[in-house]
């Protein structure tokens, strides 16, 4: 069987990595299509970190794909990854590369989630609305520095596992919906006393889950996908809207770069 590739009519089985985390949790809550079996998989039931565990994981499983929503943000923002960048590596950078070594032995296929955090500002020569390609190279990252200790294991991930058979990479840029959980974007900008005023695009995590799934099941084929909605909104923006709709409760004093 090729590669990525499940067999017709099959339930197709994929382990759910980091169920427990932000993003796992509201895979977990989705609507799942038929013919898809999300496995929910949390390291401290399962040492995924262990090549040997997981690929026995695999095998008595019978997993035929994974999809890695694990990995390290810090709490209570990305700011604590500074402080604790060997934990942040391990989980950005190290993590990713047992996992693509043994998705290959295994002959299955891994999904690895990604950040847009690797850019910085927008493309030159271009029309800013545009925003960054797939195949743009990372401007903020440890080959193009300064930057930031988070968005530099993310753009390492990608140089690392980016292009190895059966690994696919997608990128979210500052995920928000409706859940009041505080990696939301949205409840963020709603109680953080100031905010970096940046223009970024946006992923609506319940539209991206949805398609993604899709994704699995159509049998896309391996690569790096931006996973962001089109445009780009200012957080000033957002955090403007929220306070005229009564969610935010005083106007945001802002950082301006």
């Amino acid at each position: 069987m090729p590669w990525g590739t499940f067999s017709s009519g099959c339930l197709v089985k994929i382990a759910l990595l980091g169920s427990s985390g932000y993003l796992g949790q509201a895979y977990l809550r989705a609507s799942v299509p038929p013919g898809l079996n999300l496995v929910p998989v949390q390291r401290n039931q399962v040492a995924y970190h262990d090549p040997t565990v997981l690929r026995n994981f695999i095998r008595n499983e019978k997993i035929n794909a994974i999809l890695n929503c694990a990995g390290f943000t810090g709490k209570p923002n990305v700011d604590a990854c500074e402080d604790q960048k060997e934990i942040c590596f391990q989980m950005n950078v190290l993590l990713p590369e047992i996992l693509a070594r043994v998705a290959a032995d295994e002959k299955i296929s891994l999904f690895q989630i990604g950040s847009g955090c690797i850019y910085r500002g927008s493309p030159s020569g271009v029309d800013s609305d545009q925003g960054f390609r797939e195949e743009d190279r990372p401007n903020f990252s440890f080959d193009h520095p300064p930057c930031s200790f988070y968005s530099g294991t993310k753009a390492e991930m990608e140089k690392r596992i980016g292009g190895l058979p059966g690994v696919s990479i997608w990128r979210l840029r500052m995920p928000f919906s409706t859940d009041r959980e505080n990696r939301n974007l949205l409840a963020k900008l709603a109680c953080y006393p100031k905010i970096l005023e940046a223009r970024n695009s946006l992923t609506d995590l319940k539209e991206m889950i949805s398609i993604s799934m899709r994704m699995l099941l159509a049998r896309v084929p391996q690569g790096i996908y931006n996973m962001t909605n089109p445009g780009a909104v200012s957080s000033s923006h957002i955090a403007e809207l929220l306070y005229q709709h009564g969610i935010r409760k005083e106007p945001p004093p802002l950082f301006f770069v």
